[in-house]
């Protein structure tokens, strides 16, 4: 109903009625100067990128990208530099070889041609060690955010900003950062403290409303349940939007309590969302009006030249480096992660270690399929894209069993599986012995990150520097062509 039918409607009721309508009219005379007052945010955002700087194609189309992503904006979304804000929810690398060869600094510099102004700090941004996220800071031409995370010898000092703050239109909008608090379980970067979230966003709340903060926004790198709890507590705090990351979801929810809305973006440049929020710059309120969120998925896409040709310098260089395009096999068709790609690594990993009854890998390690085609240096670094390292550790089976999935979850292994919610080892056909000693390969990242496994053996064998390295002899030792493929002689049933 329009404002004149509105006005019609009332004038045929009672004097009631009429009074009802003088307060109508009233408030619709507020409220039509309060939008008369309002300034527009436009935000775009996007989460989980890990490196996926060139598009996937499926099914014929182009899906994500990030060259064909800010093309995208800039004509679907209307981007223009100053007038959005763009924002990461973190974990901006590791994942294909063309990002994590290079340390993360092909996804920082595309994000720099993006136009980024902040990204939360993600537990992935430590893969390369503290000292090259370091370096990686310093590329960046926008900040990383995390009002949670601390670091330095006395693990109280400030490892990036808590919070920045944009001017737009007049006003000044403070943007908040939070990492997840599983941080210390999930990066081997020594040296970090990590905080709980409520205490942490009030202290950079405050400190961003005394630096004259009008607005208060939070980009996270932390799951959405996560965040519509912490709305809950931080209802008082007039936040109206958190948008979060870590977990790859794509949804949002309204924290009825508050009244904040939670915005997760999705994955690997495939998705992002478009958020537009008002506020009076005079009095800092805030009114969210949408948030929609896209799949880029494309038949015709176009490509932003400036990000494109950053993006082909980059993989020129990795296609010139004979160690990372070396063909090591050939596959016919897709392979998944569990459980074809799950056996293959830890069955090579065995093979190249006869010394060891067991070989096992943590679920997240795995972190693309295998796609149709040759098999190089490249796509082992995309699959397998840390910097771990074998361990081998002595295991009584009744410390194996403590550390294995029971009921429910996912582990990768070889040499052993799981019939009938029994552990039976492979090469004798028996269930494991709870008072026998087994020899067991893992990547060090399990090791050290398992208070189990630490106390069980405090000293380990390193036998391989780099884990993917016995994959990639195995490969050597069992030729394949596209005449005959690889997965004619691998196991894809499942182990547990």
């Amino acid at each position: 109903m329009t404002p004149e039918s509105k006005a019609l409607y009332f004038s045929e009721m009672n004097p009631l009625s009429r009074k009802i309508r003088a307060l109508t009219l009233a408030a619709f005379a507020f409220l039509v100067v309060g939008l008369a007052n309002a300034k527009p945010v436009h935000i775009l955002v996007t989460g989980d990128m890990h490196g996926w700087l060139q598009p996937q194609i499926v099914e014929g189309q182009t899906l994500g990208g990030a060259a064909e992503m800010f093309a995208y904006w800039k004509k679907v979304e209307h981007y223009r530099r100053g007038d959005f804000l763009v924002l990461s929810a973190g974990d901006v690398a590791t994942g294909p070889a063309l990002s994590s060869v290079y340390k993360g600094a092909p996804a920082v510099e595309t994000m720099n041609a993006m136009e980024y102004d902040a990204s939360a700090l993600g537990n992935h941004e430590f893969d390369f060690g503290l000292d090259q996220f370091k370096i990686l800071g310093r590329l960046a031409q926008f900040p990383f955010l995390s009002a949670n995370v601390l670091g330095g010898e006395s693990g109280e000092d400030t490892l990036v900003p808590a919070f920045c703050i944009k001017e737009k239109l007049g006003g000044k909008i403070g943007l908040i950062g939070l990492t997840t608090t599983a941080l210390k379980g999930l990066t081997l970067a020594g040296g970090l403290r990590v905080t709980g979230y409520a205490e942490a966003l009030r202290r950079a709340a405050s400190q961003a409303r005394a630096k004259g903060a009008q607005v208060l926004l939070v980009i996270a790198h932390v799951p959405l349940d996560e965040l519509k709890a912490l709305a809950a507590q931080g209802g008082d705090l007039g936040i109206p939007v958190m948008m979060g990351g870590h977990s790859h979801e794509l949804g949002q929810v309204r924290e009825p309590a508050s009244g904040t809305w939670i915005v997760n973006s999705g994955e690997w440049w495939k998705t992002y969302s478009r958020i537009e929020l008002d506020y009076d710059p005079a009095t800092g309120k805030t009114n969210l009006q949408s948030a929609r969120q896209v799949w880029l998925r494309q038949k015709q896409a176009g490509a932003d030249a400036r990000v494109k040709t950053l993006i082909a310098g980059w993989q020129a260089k990795l296609d010139a480096d004979p160690q990372y395009g070396r063909v090591l096999g050939h596959l016919s068709s897709r392979l998944v992660r569990f459980w074809p790609v799950s056996n293959f690594v830890c069955d090579a990993w065995l093979a190249m270690d006869p010394e060891s009854d067991v070989a096992l890998n943590n679920d997240g390690a795995l972190r693309q399929d295998l796609e149709p085609g040759p098999l190089t240096r490249a796509v082992l670094v995309g699959l397998l894209p840390f910097n771990d390292a074998l361990w081998r550790l002595r295991l009584t089976g009744r410390q194996l069993l403590d550390y294995l999935p029971k009921d429910e979850g996912r582990m990768g292994m070889a040499g052993l599986f799981r019939k009938g919610g029994i552990y039976v080892l492979s090469r004798t056909g028996k269930p494991l012995d709870p008072k026998a000693v087994y020899r067991v390969l893992l990547n060090n990242y399990m090791a050290e990150t398992s208070p189990l496994l630490k106390a069980a053996d405090p000293r380990p064998v390193v036998v391989e520097k780099d884990w993917r390295d016995p994959v990639e002899r195995w490969l050597l030792q069992h030729p394949s062509s596209p005449e005959k493929p690889l997965e004619a002689i691998l196991d894809s049933q499942p182990r547990l």
